[in-house]
């Protein structure tokens, strides 16, 4: 039984905003995994506190105050007593702890001790049974959050596990001393300690490698017995191009437009970094393929990038008929040389549909692999098929997880200047937004200003949040035009809104990571990026690569909490996206790089993907179905 509706705690409103998160099915929601923990099993005494280190503290309540102020804030204070020491508790619009916290009574707290007015104080400490354990943190939607999600998998995680079992072989486990599958999933969930929640992260790591390479291979196998859709035989000139191809660009298109013109389907992994010119080399495949008088379908993985894609193409090629498909735009007949350009509805249509793609473009790869190999898996005679990727994925890496794939690789275009990047002290931040304020006013210029939240979190509380940063922001620039921008506002409207900021209508955009991929406004020169170290490397180089796009230098400045993070520092220096990658692979470690396909940019544990080879060797000899090994499941983070 997969349907997720028979679940304690799910009913038909939840099942809905489940399904918004990417979880359709049980097996989904199972293979929901936190992206990071809160560790709050060690207990101390008051007085061996660490500042910004987790614990739990257990003490009597001295004293319990509900304060009212004049700004209409509403404020919880308390004092927490041990035989060391005191410590001060604050709670934020909580008015209901006061009848949960009572003058007297033994109370366990948890959270991380900070310096608050000269005082010792856990700012919206937990109780209850958020104490003395390690908490999973889930990425969350606009109304589900990582409680709902935890609680929800914790009623239900017995009945989850009856639907799935070890899927390796006993002398595999034996021979590669791995830890049971099904114990891993529940130390993933609800984890008893960290040695225990680190033998899961790298069996759930080793989990995932095993399912793209199984991937990998069975697609290898797959394309090796097919001919393509419809063959092209004709390559058209580059002269109707605004501008000359780079020199990588050049080496990147001969491959692909051979690749095109053989009988054999093409199965190529085109890799840029960030502003390496990718969509023009797709757009020369789509070109090509609208010569031969065949139909080409790009699937990008957002609306914004789908309608941005769709603007650069119908300028680039007047003459080719060029349509957009989303939700909302439904396809009539379209000629035959056509260009389609679609968000992810391009995968529920009918299989009659497929049948006309000559040529098929997936943007941000690793966001379709699955949904893709499903339908692709359908067709006797498949489109050729270019992937498109931005991740920073180490070339030795690439090859391992792609090796079904030929990959062409992209450098940075000539004229491209690494963005000058800096750590803003706090007490530089006021001087920092003055200087924004006069680039603006004297160049005309724009800027980005990016918060991890939507709005504020009741535990995170000095996690920076757009919509409150927006409202704070707006006196600091009275001259300058402030938007705000996030994915709970609806889609008309975000595309009023990046309309007018490309038109410079709007000076400063404060918004979420939801402009992390694709976007490209050439006037904006300058990002702000707040809590930055609330980010993976990834995500900070995706971000940073927003700015200085045109022919002006960009500047991105990191506003964080952990000033001394080695991975802000080592951002300020290095600009290359494989070179962060490396880094990052380094700094996290074994068992530190846990990470599931859901969620945006992915890293890969080295030492996982080896012994994932080797399984797979071993379970090819022994003729195992490699394909019990995929997760079949595929979403794209919804929480900005």
């Amino acid at each position: 039984m997969d349907d997720l509706s028979v679940l304690k705690n799910i009913g038909p409103i939840s099942c809905h905003r489940l399904n918004d998160l990417g979880i359709f099915t049980q097996n989904d929601l199972l293979f929901y995994l936190p992206f990071r923990y809160l560790d709050f099993s060690h207990t101390l005494k008051i007085a061996d506190f660490t500042i910004g280190e987790p614990a739990t503290y257990q003490g009597k309540i001295i004293s319990f105050q509900n304060i009212f102020t004049k700004t209409h804030k509403n404020i919880q204070r308390a004092s927490i007593q041990d035989s060391t020491g005191t410590l001060n508790l604050i709670w934020f619009n909580q008015p209901y702890l006061a009848k949960n916290i009572i003058v007297g009574q033994n109370l366990a707290v948890a959270g991380s001790v900070s310096l608050f007015q000269n005082k010792i104080t856990i700012v919206a400490p937990l109780i209850g049974q958020k104490t003395g354990r390690i908490i999973p943190l889930y990425h969350q939607s606009a109304t589900l959050n990582s409680n709902w999600i935890e609680r929800t998998i914790k009623l239900n995680l017995d009945d989850l596990l009856k639907n799935y079992s070890e899927i390796l072989p006993p002398n595999i486990l034996k021979k590669y001393n791995l830890f049971d599958i099904n114990q891993a999933l529940i130390q993933i969930h609800q984890p008893d300690s960290q040695k225990l929640l680190l033998l899961a992260k790298n069996r759930l790591n080793l989990h995932q490698s095993l399912s793209l390479l199984a991937q990998s291979q069975l697609q290898k196998q797959n394309i090796l017995n097919k001919k393509p859709a419809f063959l092209l035989t004709k390559i058209p000139d580059t002269k109707f191009l605004p501008y000359q191809l780079s020199p990588s660009q050049k080496i990147a298109w001969q491959e692909i437009s051979k690749d095109l013109l053989s009988q054999n389907p093409t199965h190529r992994l085109l890799s840029g970094d960030v502003g390496s010119g990718k969509t023009i080399v797709a757009l020369l495949a789509t070109h090509l393929t609208s010569f031969n008088q065949h139909i080409s379908l790009i699937v990008a993985p957002t609306q914004v990038l789908a309608s941005q894609h769709f603007v650069f193409f119908k300028k680039t090629l007047p003459k080719t008929p060029i349509y957009l498909l989303n939700n909302k735009n439904k396809l009539g007949k379209i000629p035959p040389n056509a260009i389609i350009i679609s968000t992810h509805a391009a995968f529920y249509q009918d299989l009659s549909f497929f049948k006309k793609i000559a040529l098929l473009v997936i943007d941000e790869q690793h966001k379709f692999g699955v949904i893709q190999r499903n339908f692709l898996s359908k067709l006797k005679n498949p489109p050729h098929t270019i992937s498109l990727t931005a991740t920073p994925i180490p070339r030795t890496l690439a090859l391992s997880i792609y090796n079904h794939l030929d990959i062409s690789y992209l450098s940075h275009l000539p004229h491209w200047k690494p963005v000058k990047t800096f750590i803003v002290p706090e007490n530089k931040i006021t001087d920092c937004y003055k200087w924004l304020k006069k680039e603006i006013e004297k160049t005309h210029h724009q800027a980005f200003i990016v918060c991890p939240f939507i709005e504020d979190s009741d535990t995170l509380t000095t996690v920076k949040s757009a919509t409150t940063e927006f409202a704070k922001l707006k006196p600091i620039f009275p001259k300058l035009k402030l938007e705000l921008i996030h994915s709970k506002i609806p889609e008309i409207q975000r595309q009023k809104i990046f309309a007018n900021f490309k038109d410079n209508k709007i000076n400063i955009l404060v918004t979420t990571p939801i402009i992390e991929v694709g976007i490209d406004f050439p006037n904006a020169t300058v990002i702000i990026i707040q809590s930055a170290d609330r980010f993976g490397l990834a995500s900070l180089h995706q971000l940073r690569g927003r700015v200085g796009r045109g022919v002006d230098s960009g500047f991105c400045y990191l506003f964080a909490d952990n000033q001394n993070s080695s991975r802000l520092k080592y951002l300020t220096t290095h600009y290359e996206g494989q070179q962060l990658a490396q880094f990052d692979l380094k700094l996290r470690g074994p068992g530190e790089l846990f990470s599931t396909l859901q969620h945006g940019h992915f890293y890969f544990d080295e030492k996982s993907l080896v012994i994932a080879k080797s399984i797979i060797q071993d379970l090819t000899k022994a003729t195992f179905n490699l394909s019990k090994l995929i997760i079949n499941q595929i979403s794209t983070n919804t929480t900005n």
